[in-house]
């Protein structure tokens, strides 16, 4: 279960570090609320960014994570499957050492879903 919490924290750090500093507060709201499991704080302020930028994928792959959080399997899985489905070779810096493709992430996530 470390493994599975500290992924989602990864993701959501990732988040923060990919958008522009004008987005970063809201998205820091959204990274606060999943550190602390306030899964309906962090659905709206997620919610609320995507309606501004669908696209970005740093925030719908922190959705998929809180629909996962939240018993909602078939959601989160619809939007891991749209991600990979358009950002198969997007890189997201993860750490000093290298970064993990957006498609990888997306999988680990599907693949979660399967086990749980």
């Amino acid at each position: 279960m470390t493994s599975i919490k500290s992924w989602a924290v990864s993701v959501a750090l990732m988040s923060a570090l990919l958008l522009p500093v004008a987005t970063r507060a809201a998205d820091d709201v959204a990274y606060e609320a999943i550190k602390n499991h306030d899964w309906i704080a962090a659905e709206q302020q997620l919610q609320a960014g995507l309606q501004k930028e669908p696209g970005n994928v740093s925030r719908q792959l922190n959705l998929a994570w809180v629909y996962a959080q939240t018993g909602r399997k078939t959601e989160a899985a619809a939007l891991y499957r749209e991600i990979l489905r358009h950002e198969q070779d997007r890189v997201a810096s993860l750490s000093s050492s290298g970064g993990t493709s957006i498609s990888l992430l997306a999988e680990r996530g599907l693949a979660l879903l399967a086990r749980n």
